[in-house]
């Protein structure tokens, strides 16, 4: 079935359907042997991010600075999305996007306080959070990365720390320069396949050294608290973050007719993990990982998601 993907800043009843979906998932249990399934996404996305490709250059990682950032998320969201669907008993929901860069037009205070913010939608900033649906008592932070990098096990509440570190959101026309740059040579990704390549990924990805956008990263970093760890799915507005990533990469994708995906299968064993068929860091090495969605998964896989699902919009 193909699911509609929907701002959930205009749909009352997928926000509502998101957040009860979220919580239901710190309920759910696999595998006796196993966290619940919201907490095991975090664990995955904490061990791809310190897993490193090559593991002697502590650069480039399974899941991040690197070719396979897009894919590798996009996989992940399709898991969620999966796992929500089951646990609502919805087959017709579409995991929801925050078009941050609208947000973004706004001034410094009035992100702060703009309507994901609200009591109806995620809550706002704090250390802990104390509004919204993910307080203390209704929502707990279960395994988190120490300030030594460790993952360890905790019981408290979720942070926020809105522009204590970059004021601002990005922006509509960082978008459009992201996705614009590169015409007419545009590339998904290049050598040296890390923070320094000039292309449409690393862009995205949000680097600091390709001004001047810094997309995907400045809104970790402009939350704040849990979402600046390798630990940040910790936080459900991590999803939404990525949900937009996903939207902006499938509208790239189609102003430009299905760029090839690079690199290719002949680069340097050095990429590992992150060529077109390479298969990409999964938590565990056996399919019961996740029951819905079996089989072990390439980029390639991944690069055509029209069978799965598909966004109200690609305007950006």
């Amino acid at each position: 079935m193909v699911v509609t993907r929907v701002n959930i800043l205009d749909n009352e009843s997928v926000r509502n359907q998101f957040i009860r979906g979220v919580k239901l998932l710190k309920d759910d249990i696999l595998h006796p042997e196993w966290p619940n399934t919201y907490d095991l996404l975090v664990i995955w996305h904490y061990i791809a991010m310190n897993t490193f490709t090559p593991a002697s250059q502590m650069v480039r990682n399974a899941a991040h600075i690197g070719p396979v950032f897009l894919p590798w998320h996009r996989w992940m969201l399709i898991l969620l999305e999966r796992h929500l669907q089951r646990v609502l008993n919805d087959d017709n929901f579409g995991l929801p996007y925050w078009d941050w860069s609208k947000d973004g037009e706004l001034s410094p205070s009035e992100q702060k306080t703009a309507l994901l913010w609200s009591d109806a939608f995620l809550g706002g900033t704090g250390s802990p959070v104390t509004t919204g649906p993910f307080t203390e008592g209704s929502w707990k932070v279960n395994v988190a990365e120490d300030i030594d990098g460790n993952l360890i096990r905790t019981n408290r509440s979720l942070t926020r720390n809105f522009g204590a570190i970059i004021a601002n959101l990005p922006t509509k026309a960082e978008v459009r320069t992201a996705v614009d740059r590169g015409q007419p040579n545009v590339v998904y990704d290049t050598a040296p396949w890390d923070i320094n390549s000039i292309s449409f990924r690393n862009e995205l990805e949000g680097w600091v050294n390709i001004p001047p956008t810094r997309l995907h990263n400045a809104v970790h970093v402009w939350v704040g608290g849990d979402m600046l760890t390798g630990t940040s799915p910790n936080d459900p507005v991590f999803y939404l973050n990525h949900c937009n990533v996903d939207r902006i990469w499938s509208s790239w994708t189609k102003k430009y007719n299905n760029p090839e995906y690079l690199p290719g299968n002949n680069e340097s064993s050095d990429l590992q993990g992150h060529r077109l068929n390479d298969l990409m860091a999964s938590i565990t090495e056996d399919d019961q990982f996740d029951p819905l969605f079996r089989g072990k998964v390439s980029p390639k896989d991944l690069l055509d998601p029209s069978t799965r699902y598909v966004y109200d919009t690609l305007e950006l």
